[in-house]
């Protein structure tokens, strides 16, 4: 979401005449990032009393979870566009939240007002003005506090050069249209275009991909993200550079990646600088990168100590093994990962079966393994997707209960209409029929199995084939990560 200077008044009343669909970002959840900051030798601000601070939090969809699930925090979003704002407002106050403060306002115009443990600025800074990223740069470097951490995202060089490429033909296709539903529009039908248009040559093939992810994302994410004027793509060098100006440093990222540039003859000893190598060999196209206090020393080299206390949850899916040794693991998010590493594909095995819930790290079958490769294995893992690490485990029903139940935010957000909800690993879930959407607002923890099948027969909804199928949903529902304890 967009908070700009004054002199763009124009682009930011953009943000209120068309909505930008405002998800969670599970990577700037404080329990994720402290994980991260646990294992680069950094002490993270203490659990549960978190002070959070976001900037262009839109309609709160990132920040109100987080004060939902911790009661005994604090947390404040800022954005400049007031319809958004308005909505969360709301819907706090539909959820009775006390802890939570939203502010329609330029972030020019504001005073922070005390310090805070975590700040988030996602989706923001590539979208602004130069006086507005310093802006950010210097609440970042006012307020946070000593063991305070920054997650600030931006669209990456040298990845987004081409993807500059594919925002200019946009623009300029739709450059005649004054009105937003036919800038997307026309944006739409020059993606059509081109991906019908039948080409062989490689750069051909990548503008094609480069407009199919056009139509396949919401057409109002497409007006402001690749449309939008500013959108500014940094190297990770120049963002660093900019952070360090104002007493910040770079302590990671919030998705690390192996880089590529280890294993080749390379002559690069700097740490931060075979980042910027990684991010040339990997064509990197966005970051979500992890700033703290530059008088902090961070120790970079890998413990397994730090790991220890730290819980671990996975949701690679294990195919059936090969008879070669390999076992093949289904990632989350795209790919696969093949192994035949023993102790690999006895932890992914152990977490899928364990999968939704997290278990500590000390307690996982790691005893008997040298600590230093331990370490580098979890590392491994965790930087190819395979695993997730927190520093708190969420809020998850162990089972499926005689009378289960999500949370009182998701039954609010389906009441008010949404097609999306928000389950307790900080994610966005989404439903395309009534029958999802009624069985979730049903789950208020009063009803049992019987009580369900009538209320959804009700709702219209065949009892018959819901007596055959409730369990299942559930058990969906589960593996989903909505049900709660």
């Amino acid at each position: 979401m967009l908070l700009c200077a004054r002199k763009d008044a124009l682009l930011a009343d953009s943000y209120d005449e068309v909505r930008y669909p405002s998800l969670p970002r599970s990577q700037s959840h404080p329990a994720y990032v402290a994980a991260l900051a646990t294992i680069a030798g950094f002490q993270p601000p203490p659990m549960e009393h978190w002070r959070v601070l976001e900037i262009g939090c839109g309609d709160g969809a990132n920040i109100l979870p987080l004060a939902f699930d911790y009661p005994e925090g604090q947390f404040i979003g800022v954005d400049r566009a007031h319809v958004p704002i308005d909505a969360g407002r709301t819907l706090a106050g539909s959820l009775g939240l006390a802890n939570i403060e939203l502010h329609a306002l330029d972030v020019l115009d504001w005073d922070s007002g005390g310090e805070f443990d975590y700040i988030i600025a996602h989706g923001v800074y590539s979208w602004v003005p130069s006086q507005v990223r310093e802006k950010i740069l210097r609440i970042c470097s006012a307020t946070l506090k000593r063991q305070g951490l920054a997650y600030i995202s931006y669209n990456a060089l040298p990845g987004s050069h081409f993807r500059r490429y594919a925002w200019d033909f946009l623009r300029f296709h739709g450059r005649r249209q004054a009105d937003p539903a036919a800038r997307m529009e026309r944006a739409r039908e020059l993606a059509r275009l081109m991906v019908e248009t039948e080409v062989t040559e490689p750069l051909g093939i990548a503008v094609r991909k480069e407009m199919e992810n056009v139509l396949e994302r919401d057409p109002a994410a497409v007006y402001h993200d690749d449309l939008g004027n500013p959108n500014d793509p940094f190297y990770l060098l120049e963002f660093v550079a900019q952070a360090t100006a104002h007493g910040l440093q770079y302590l990671g990222d919030a998705e690390p990646q192996r880089d590529a540039v280890r294993g080749l003859p390379f002559d690069v000893e700097d740490w931060l600088e075979a980042r910027q190598y990684g991010d040339f060999l990997a064509r990197r196209r966005f970051r979500e990168t992890l700033l703290c206090r530059q008088e902090i020393s961070p120790d970079r080299k890998l413990s397994f100590d730090r790991f220890q206390n730290l819980f671990a949850s996975s949701r690679a899916r294990p195919c059936e093994p090969q008879e070669d040794g390999q076992q093949k693991f289904e990632l989350p998010k795209e790919g696969s990962l093949t192994t035949n590493h023993p102790l690999a594909k006895d932890l992914l095995c152990r977490l899928a079966s364990l999968w939704p819930d997290s278990i500590r790290v000390s307690e996982l079958p790691l005893a008997n393994f040298p600590p230093d490769a331990a370490a580098d294995l979890l590392m491994r893992l965790l930087e190819g997707g395979a695993i997730e690490l927190r520093v708190s485990p969420p809020k998850i029903a162990k089972a499926v209960s005689a009378r289960p139940a999500v949370s009182a935010l998701a039954r609010m957000q389906v009441a008010a209409g949404c097609r999306m909800v928000t389950n307790q690993r900080h994610q966005n879930i989404e439903f395309e029929d009534d029958k999802g959407r009624t069985l979730v607002s049903l789950l208020d923890g009063s009803r049992d199995r019987v009580a369900l099948a009538h209320a959804l027969a009700a709702a219209g909804i065949g009892e018959g084939e819901i007596e055959s199928s409730l369990e299942r949903s559930l058990g969906g529902l589960h593996r989903l990560c909505l049900l709660t304890e």
